[in-house]
């Protein structure tokens, strides 16, 4: 693609926070996979042409054009090009007190453990644009206009970060419909006594777990927990407006047992169903 290899690199620090360090393009020739050293800054790089491979921490990533990814300080790194297909790509290192935050708002370099980091890459489909960017970070650099070079910069950081602000906005709302459908089952189906978690997860489709880690979100309750005070809800307007019997109401409520329910009514209710019932009747 470029028939070349540009490089650029200056000591000049604009600011404390966030600065061009480094930048380039290349076409990868291929070659004898080694390791790279540690570096003390942020590498990140964008792929416009052919494929190649990522090593990082370990975990081996195979990356193809408009695919990019970062490398932190003191990270653990190889990456080089397919035999079939060598990959062209640009790239900018920088440097700085905020640097980290900033990739964080473009969804890289997240935390998914205390002492664990992942989210090394990242993929933008409108290469022309990203492209540009990236190759005006260089043309501005080699002609001595850091202030520019940074401008354009930051255009990559908002293309980056316009992008993961949209995935965080559609993915909250995937997840906010899967709550809300469960919800609705809920309270079609909370009378049949069959009708539980497990149930529940397998007919909106998704796994229990990730069911539970949704209700803890979106209701601060487990799914369980949800159903449970759903019927003893439902129970409790039995008790104080119609005659049934607290073993009828039970039933209708989705319990098997009047002993189980009365056992779980007095749990989240503080009080018994005879008791509550007492409070409305003579």
């Amino acid at each position: 693609m470029f028939n070349a290899v540009g490089t650029f690199s200056t000591n000049e620090k604009l600011n404390n926070e966030f600065f061009v360090f480094e930048c380039g393009y290349e076409d990868v020739k291929l070659r004898e996979p080694y390791q790279y050293e540690p570096i003390d800054y942020y590498l990140i790089h964008f792929i416009l042409e052919g494929e190649g491979h990522f090593y990082i921490n370990d975990e081996h990533i195979i990356l193809k054009e408009n695919q990019g990814f970062i490398i932190p300080p003191n990270t653990k790194n190889n990456y080089y090009p397919s035999t079939e297909d060598p990959w062209s790509y640009r790239w900018i290192g920088f440097k700085g007190s905020g640097c980290q935050k900033v990739f964080q708002d473009c969804g890289l370099l997240l935390s998914d453990s205390e002492d664990s980091i992942s989210n090394y890459v990242y993929k933008f489909t409108d290469a022309y644009q990203m492209n540009h960017h990236f190759k005006n970070v260089f043309d501005f650099s080699e002609e001595n206009k850091p202030y520019s070079a940074l401008g354009e910069a930051y255009q990559v950081i908002d293309l980056l970060s316009s992008q993961y602000q949209e995935e965080m906005i559609h993915s909250l709302s995937e997840a906010a419909r899967y709550v809300e459908k469960s919800i609705s089952l809920i309270q079609q189906d909370y009378a049949n006594p069959e009708f539980n978690i497990e149930y529940l997860a397998a007919t909106v489709k998704i796994e229990r777990t990730y069911l539970f880690r949704l209700f803890k979100k979106f209701k601060n309750v487990s799914p369980k927990t949800y159903l449970i005070q759903y019927r003893l809800n439902k129970s409790a307007e039995l008790l104080k407006k119609t005659s049934y019997s607290i073993e009828e109401i039970a039933y209708l409520v989705g319990f098997n047992y009047s002993t189980h329910f009365s056992r779980q009514f007095s749990l989240y209710k503080g009080i018994s169903p005879s008791k509550f019932r007492s409070q409305f009747y003579s």
